[in-house]
């Protein structure tokens, strides 16, 4: 069972109106969705008083506490038990599905290089696709080792292989870098380097970052979303908590960030100046 949370507070009114909504009390709507093999509980909080007591919506919520699934904004206190969901692996795919079926449409990928900046080695399978398109590939990783089995096994099947350092200036030789997990540093790419990513930079890093990605929703799952929720966010928790495991192959329709956008087609036809 997936849980969500939104609380709504009643539109200011004048004194009498908001004393008689006081008295009333606030009030917690209930409701169960299904569709796909997965049930969403949505439960709406309506907060007639100045503060959200957690106690009303406790037994609904139960063992969902700790994954709630809320808007960004909501935040609960220290010692509450409760913690909003968050998930990284879903957009994580979404980034690194976007890069690959970019450099499965380029005319020539062999003639980019590419970079994979991924300190912690969360995403090692990614090497094997990328080097599919191109030999000029470097990993940054702060846990080369992980990778250096990763790339003797590619080496055995295919002859295949790619650079490992930990060393970032590596960087500043890549055409497109793709960062399934967000950056918290500051990168040394060029100017004209895209980048691809999870989340918004910590640093604000040179180059054209995109972030975020747009894609439709399987059908049925739409019908789930609770209000308020972006499609990457629910479909985050679709992936993570309800082992729906077929959205991980989902090619976002854009990449963008805060100011543009970019489709395959027109990332492929920037990326055409390096080749």
């Amino acid at each position: 069972m997936i849980t969500s949370l939104n609380v709504v507070f009643p539109e200011k009114c004048g004194k009498i109106r908001g004393f008689f909504n006081r008295l009333r009390g606030d009030k917690v709507c209930v409701e169960i969705k299904r569709a796909r093999g997965v049930s969403v509980k949505q439960l709406t909080y309506i907060c007639r008083r100045e503060k959200v007591n957690l106690n009303k919506i406790d037994r609904a919520i139960g063992n969902q506490r700790t994954r709630l699934l809320c808007c960004e904004e909501m935040t609960f206190p220290n010692n509450s038990g409760y913690k909003r969901f968050y998930s990284p692996f879903f957009s994580a795919r979404l980034c690194t599905n976007m890069a690959l079926f970019t450099l499965s449409k380029f005319d020539a990928p062999e003639r980019l290089t590419v970079g994979i900046y991924d300190p912690d080695a969360q995403c090692t399978d990614l090497v094997s696709f990328v080097l599919k398109y191109t030999g000029n590939a470097c990993i940054i990783t702060d846990n080369e080792d992980v990778f250096y089995d990763e790339l003797n096994t590619i080496a055995e099947e295919t002859g295949a292989c790619a650079v490992v350092t930990h060393h970032r200036e590596q960087l500043s030789n890549c055409d497109l870098v793709i960062a399934p997990f967000e950056i918290e540093e500051n990168l040394p790419v060029r100017n004209d380097a895209v980048i691809l990513t999870n989340g918004r930079p910590k640093e604000n890093i040179k180059g054209f970052v995109y972030f975020r990605y747009c894609f439709k929703m399987p059908n049925g799952f739409a019908l789930l979303r609770p209000e308020g929720l972006s499609e990457e966010y629910f479909c985050s928790a679709l992936y993570t908590l309800g082992s729906q495991y077929e959205l991980g192959s989902i090619v976002p329709d854009l990449c963008r960030n805060d100011t543009e956008a970019q489709t395959v087609k027109s990332l492929c036809s920037y990326l055409a100046r390096f080749a």
